[in-house]
């Protein structure tokens, strides 16, 4: 598409890069609540590790998703599960979860947010992409994503610029200007958020802020 508006080569890789970096505020900007939610599922990181840990008798692999002040909680729910789990069956089964439970609801204490029980909710596409990069080494299919989104975000943002400027000069009115400046403030902070959002700090923290020391 770059190259189609007459940019070279070198121009093309550069203004890709700066998309790239800009795609990663989409993340940030988005609204919270489907990555909170994502650790309260059972198919979630936290949840995840602590069926791994049950599996393989490791407490470990669950340890690092709760606080210092959650290890001793932590470990004394896991020997109670590893107990009632050599029993086989049902027992097994409420034992597994009531352990992640207890690491999901741990975990949560952890970033001040609060906890109402496992949840069944599909992981949000942007976490699976994550997860497949730090699976495979590999940035290039963060990279796709993020820019795809970033493409489309703006083009809608700007669409909607175009649309009530024509508006506008069609109606003459007050109030069809009064909407032009609306749409043209709208995408002058939609595009300065992502700006601020990539010169801040992001924190996975519940409630945290992002911004510079």
């Amino acid at each position: 598409m770059l190259r189609k508006i007459g940019l070279s080569d070198g121009a093309v890789k550069l203004a890709t890069r700066s998309l790239l970096l800009v795609a990663a505020a989409l993340l940030v900007l988005a609204p919270i609540a489907p990555a909170s939610a994502h650790c309260d599922s059972r198919k979630g990181p936290v949840a995840t590790a602590a069926q791994a840990a049950l599996e393989a008798g490791d407490l470990a692999l669950v340890m690092p998703y709760v606080g210092p002040e959650a290890e001793a909680s932590l470990t004394a729910a896991f020997e109670q599960a590893m107990k009632v789990r050599a029993l086989g069956g049902d027992a097994q089964a409420l034992a597994d979860e009531y352990f992640m439970e207890t690491a999901v609801r741990l975990h949560r204490e952890g970033e001040g947010a609060p906890y109402t029980g496992l949840t069944d909710e599909e992981t949000p596409q942007a976490i699976l992409v994550a997860d497949e990069a730090m699976q495979s080494g590999s940035l290039d299919g963060a990279y796709a994503f993020l820019e795809s989104e970033l493409q489309a975000g703006l083009a809608a943002q700007y669409q909607h610029v175009i649309e009530a400027r024509a508006h506008a000069d069609a109606e003459g009115t007050v109030e069809a200007q009064r909407e032009r400046v609306e749409a043209e403030l709208g995408f002058e902070k939609y595009v300065y958020q992502l700006y601020l959002s990539l010169t801040g700090v992001i924190e996975h923290q519940e409630g945290a802020t992002a911004g510079h020391e």
